[in-house]
């Protein structure tokens, strides 16, 4: 009942005063993660306005209706700016979805589980990496729920992007010009492999003998024909100041070379908008980048859930926008109460074309919802939107045997250079052909895929 004596806009003072303050601790009526290990949902810790975009609103929007040019200024404040240009210039249409408030539904179970039992387990040491108390590597799930700091805030996306111990990954892409018409499409396939911090798969929480790695993340492209084979492995050490191992294999020479650190800032195939250093919003080891801080917390209007598209012939999502219709996925947004907007710099990269990176991240999960890049002028340049979802499998729907009825997983990627107005766009799929299908947890994958030597074996 006391929520009722606060006047309109309190929420938002009250998140001004925080990052004034700088206070990161997350929840508004109640501590978050006090909340969430009470009842496993976030409800508890937040006002009305803040878990409904129709009580946001006050009714000028509702879940189920659709967010166009007509509308799209109601909520310009809680847009990044890429997405608010995008809908209200390029005819891009996004559908209204309920705010998701159970936990595990933004982030996968056994994650959730580690987090909440691991909590308060893991400190930044001296060399700023992150270390059990008695100073081991992560053991797995978020080991900073509560950041206290920037640097807090960041990590967990730094040690496991997908949040599994292992995801395989069947992708398409679509590359379009200004207006929209598609000038490049690509299959390809990867493997995101967590050497520590394991839940699911033995031995845990370390795979013996790689302790001082973090993870393999292998990259094969499977069409067109003329790139087929074309392959990229990266293997990241645990130490987060060292800059990961990058290999490219290019079938046509039957060779494989190592690629210098400054190519992490260079598309890998044509027509590609986005660079290595963008993967999950934060690609790089997090201590080759600096000046940390948060500039900004509230409410955001974006993807964080319901965009899957399951009853669909191989999970492809409808398109919208652009002088073709075909420029942008047609997304489901849903209001997040709260995000912590973070910046950083590229401090060990002297030719980066970036001056800094600003990432919005999810205050429940620290999951990286959206990404604007500024070039060296700091104007805005690059945005990577995520949209995630968890992947539960219809009554009647086709599925690959052996997959996981349900899982978590991300499900799209606008990756918009805004300056030329070009479009790379990218969704996960349920397969591609040529035997590649989405998958989780399946040990046979390291062998099968995270060496040179395998992907030189799938080449042409």
């Amino acid at each position: 009942m006391r929520v009722l004596k606060y006047r309109d806009g309190w929420t938002r003072r009250h998140f001004l005063e925080q990052v004034g303050k700088g206070i990161m601790a997350a929840g508004v009526l109640a501590p978050l993660w006090d909340v969430i290990a009470d009842t496993g949902s976030c409800e508890a810790a937040y006002p009305p306005e803040l878990l409904s975009i129709e009580a946001y609103t006050k009714g000028k929007l509702k879940v189920g209706g659709v967010l166009n040019a007509d509308n799209v200024d109601v909520v310009k404040d809680i847009l990044d700016p890429a997405a608010y240009y995008q809908i209200k210039n390029e005819g891009r249409i996004v559908d209204l979805a309920p705010t998701t408030t159970e936990l595990d539904h933004l982030t996968p179970k056994p994650f959730l589980a580690a987090t909440i039992n691991n909590k308060g387990m893991h400190v930044i040491g001296k060399d700023g990496n992150v270390w059990t108390k008695d100073g081991k590597p992560w053991i797995g799930g978020n080991p900073f729920p509560e950041p206290k700091t920037p640097q807090e805030c960041l990590m967990s996306n730094t040690l496991s992007w997908g949040k599994h111990d292992c995801f395989a990954g069947s992708i398409i892409d679509w590359d379009t010009n200004a207006a929209g018409d598609v000038e490049y499409n690509y299959n390809f396939f990867y493997v995101e492999w967590n050497t520590v911090g394991r839940l699911m798969l033995d031995p845990k929480p370390y795979m013996a003998g790689h302790e001082a790695q973090l993870r393999y993340f292998p990259l094969l492209i499977t069409s067109p024909e003329d790139q087929r084979g074309t392959s990229f492995l990266q293997i990241w050490a645990y130490d987060q100041h060292r800059f990961p191992e990058f290999y490219g294999y290019t079938p046509l020479l039957k060779r494989t070379r190592s690629f210098p650190t400054d190519q992490r800032f260079e598309p890998q195939l044509p027509g590609w908008t986005s660079f290595t250093s963008e993967a999950w919003m934060a690609g790089d080891p997090l201590l080759t980048w600096g000046n940390f801080r948060i500039v900004g917390k509230g409410p955001v209007l974006t993807c964080a859930g319901h965009c899957a598209d399951l009853t669909k012939e191989n999970w492809l999502h409808d398109v919208c926008g652009g002088k073709t219709g075909k420029k942008y996925f047609r997304t489901r947004m849903e209001l997040v109460p709260e995000a912590y907007v973070c910046e950083m710099e590229p401090v060990k990269y002297p030719r980066s074309p970036y001056s800094k990176k600003r990432i919005w991240y999810d205050a429940r999960t620290l999951n990286p919802l959206t990404m604007i890049t500024y070039d060296r002028q700091g104007k805005v340049w690059q945005q990577w939107e995520g949209g995630f979802d968890l992947y539960q499998r219809p009554q009647g729907a086709k599925w690959v045997e052996d997959v996981p009825d349900e899982f978590w997983a991300w499900t799209h990627v606008h990756a918009h250079d805004l300056q030329s107005n070009r479009m790379q766009r990218f969704q996960l799929v349920r397969e591609i052909p040529g035997g590649f299908h989405t998958d989780v947890d399946k040990p046979q994958l390291f062998g099968d895929y995270c060496s040179m030597s395998a992907l030189r074996r799938l080449g042409r």
